[in-house]
């Protein structure tokens, strides 16, 4: 979800004035957000062009919209529906893959190393 998000850019509008990094946006302004970006900034993300599950262990960063290094679903009152639902179908689409699967690693002869 960090590396592919669903919507690379966010719409959004601004309901006040907002001061941003030394802007001032006005009310009803139309912002793009961009979620791509945000997500594979290396002053945020180490390694950040690399699929490493690993970093997400032990760690707080939630991608519930809380933390707007990782924000596939979007965040505040305008974020995603069906993120309840679409984590709930991954996490069934991994269950019924480890379940109905025989999983191995190949072994060393098969990658052609002896």
């Amino acid at each position: 979800m960090r590396l592919h998000p669903p919507l690379p850019l966010l719409p959004r509008e601004t309901s006040a004035c907002v001061k941003f990094r030394g802007y001032d946006i006005p009310p009803k302004t139309r912002v793009l957000i961009n979620v791509f970006t945000i997500q594979r900034d290396p002053k945020i993300w180490d390694r950040p062009e690399e699929f490493v599950p690993d970093r997400f262990q032990d760690n707080q960063v939630d991608f519930k919209g809380l933390d707007f290094e990782l924000i596939p679903f979007g965040s505040g009152r305008k974020g995603c529906p069906g993120m309840s639902f679409s984590v709930a179908i991954a996490e069934y689409v991994i269950a019924n893959l480890l379940c109905w699967f025989d999983w191995k690693l190949p072994s060393a002869n098969a990658q052609g190393k002896d």
